[in-house]
């Protein structure tokens, strides 16, 4: 869930504004400048700076935190939002405590709660502001660099749904209704077509045509593996390399972030969102669709890292799905852009006439790209009985 940075202009407008939201916030110290986050996430992002000095020693400590205007539009309800992620980080904390992990706050995001101890202010314009303390000597990668880099991040979304396996009722709320089913999503693609509002569908018909074929044999092949058997579990749900902070140094994964979606799901999206994203090194708009290919190495490194993580959660269904989960998933998104496009891309930031049409084909090329190295993520999950995938 990627989008364009805040609308802030310039750092000087970004100081103005969040030291104002910042004294709002349980955080010591003195306000000492903030920066925009640009071509960061859904929310408008800054991170901040306070410093404080010591009573005794005189010595001056400067302290960052993370500041989002969380986005309305694509999160209704920021309250239930942030009671969802409040009750995460929670259960994984404890989880992080119990097993005697010796740095717990590197390995989970810690909330700031305002002055009246709550985890939401709301501005003038009524806008909800949240805190997070920033996480210090790690780095994210937007793309990968190297097959380690894959495993570290596989590895980490691994143990996060491991460690979110325990956690009490009630369910987790769903903050984005049908995320990711594509029955819903492939309806969707139908009713833009009737709809047409753009004119665009004659236009784009063998588009159309190709993304039919492949809806009905991806949901063809899910329902003979018994995918609608495939328990339900707290995922993440977005489980893009970038949502894995590494250690600056080691370059392990540590924390995973970005927690707006999880919520109930299945390991086919986690797992399949890390192998769209991450088992091609073209751009997911690659307009020369006929340049992409698949780095088996990076697959594996995927394979053997959430498999790591994840241990012995993993039936034996869910492995024997798990080959098909990139596919999936890359059509999904595919259809996702197709709809976009028909609808006048509303949805998806555009930055040329035609941009999620470019992005529709590369996808439904790295559907055709995956289905080809089936063989080989089945040979790199552990076996547990015979394969219907």
């Amino acid at each position: 869930m990627r989008s364009v940075g805040p609308a802030a202009g310039s750092n000087r407008y970004a100081r103005g504004l969040v030291e104002a939201v910042a004294a709002q916030f349980d955080i010591p110290g003195k306000f000492a400048g903030a920066e925009p986050i640009r071509g960061g996430h859904i929310h408008d992002t800054f991170v901040t700076r306070h410093e404080t000095m010591g009573r005794r020693s005189g010595t001056r400590t400067i302290e960052r935190q993370l500041f989002q205007r969380v986005n309305t539009d694509v999160f209704r309800d920021p309250d239930v939002l942030m009671d969802n992620i409040g009750r995460v980080c929670r259960h994984l904390r404890h989880v992080l405590e119990r097993s005697g992990v010796s740095d717990p706050d590197r390995r989970c995001l810690r909330i700031v709660p305002t002055r009246s101890g709550l985890p939401l202010w709301r501005d003038e314009q009524g806008q909800p502001w949240r805190c997070f303390r920033f996480q210090e000597e790690m780095r994210s990668v937007d793309e990968v660099e190297q097959p380690q880099q894959a495993y570290q991040a596989a590895r980490a979304f691994g143990e996060f749904v491991r460690r979110l396996d325990g956690l009490p009722d009630p369910p987790l709320a769903e903050t984005i209704p049908h995320f990711h089913d594509l029955e819903h999503r492939y309806q969707n693609l139908r009713a833009a077509v009737r709809a047409d509002p753009h004119g665009r569908a004659v236009r784009v018909g063998p588009e159309i045509e190709l993304a039919v074929s492949r809806y009905e044999a991806v949901a063809a092949r899910l329902a003979r593996c018994g995918a609608s058997e495939l328990p339900t579990r707290i995922v993440h749900n977005d489980c893009k390399i970038n949502n894995v902070l590494l250690d600056a140094r080691s370059g392990e994964g540590l924390c995973v972030i970005d927690l707006d979606t999880v919520m109930a799901g299945t390991i086919l999206s986690d797992f399949g969102e890390l192998v769209r994203t991450t088992a091609s090194r073209s751009p997911e708009d690659e307009i020369r669709t006929e340049t992409m290919v698949v780095d088996p190495e990076l697959l594996r490194a995927v394979a053997l890292g959430f498999c790591e993580g994840a241990g012995s959660l993993l039936t034996p269904l869910e492995l024997d799905v798990m080959p098909l989960a990139g596919s999936l998933m890359a059509l999904e998104n595919g259809i996702r852009f197709l709809t976009d496009h028909l609808l006048g891309d509303t949805y998806f930031k555009i930055r040329r006439p035609g941009h999620n049409l470019d992005r529709f084909r590369a996808q439904l090329q790295l559907v055709e790209l995956l289905d080809r190295q089936r063989a080989l993520l089945r040979d790199a999950l552990p076996q547990r009985g015979p394969s219907r995938a």
